[in-house]
């Protein structure tokens, strides 16, 4: 897996742990923090970001959604919704391989473009205004 997708994922995998005590919160803050130290992250508006373009195709992302949104709304939560969202959506990277995102602003910009119904119910659900900040 390409290292952008795992400085993308990883925190989502690590802050999407559902339940739990408040020794379990302590312990995945700490993670998460460790897990975003640890891992580079590119700036959105990097000049090299900028000029390479988006390669989030919108039609194939909203597609993406629209299947999730279901199975999010039904996860009955943002925490179990994000997890379902960070697992699938690590899945569909593998198969869009020239698709993954350098940061999740691309997905805000392909989703409204492409789709901005869908990215609204599915960021309702995640309780965010953006996949900037549900990815974040």
């Amino acid at each position: 897996m390409n290292l952008k997708v795992v400085a993308l994922t990883t925190p989502l995998l690590v802050l999407c742990a559902c339940g739990g005590s408040a020794a379990d919160s302590d312990a995945t803050s700490t993670a998460a923090t460790k897990a975003a130290t640890t891992q580079p992250v590119q700036s959105a508006t990097s000049a090299s970001a900028v000029a390479a373009g988006n390669p989030v195709k919108g039609a194939d992302f909203c597609a993406f959604l629209t299947t999730m949104e279901p199975r999010m709304t039904k996860d009955g939560s943002a925490a179990g919704a994000l997890a379902d969202l960070a697992i699938e959506f690590s899945s569909w990277l593998d198969t869009h391989a020239a698709q993954k995102p350098r940061t999740a602003a691309d997905l805000d910009e392909a989703s409204q473009a492409s789709c901005p119904t869908i990215r609204t119910v599915v960021l309702k659900v995640l309780e965010k205004d953006s996949f900037a900040s549900a990815l974040g």
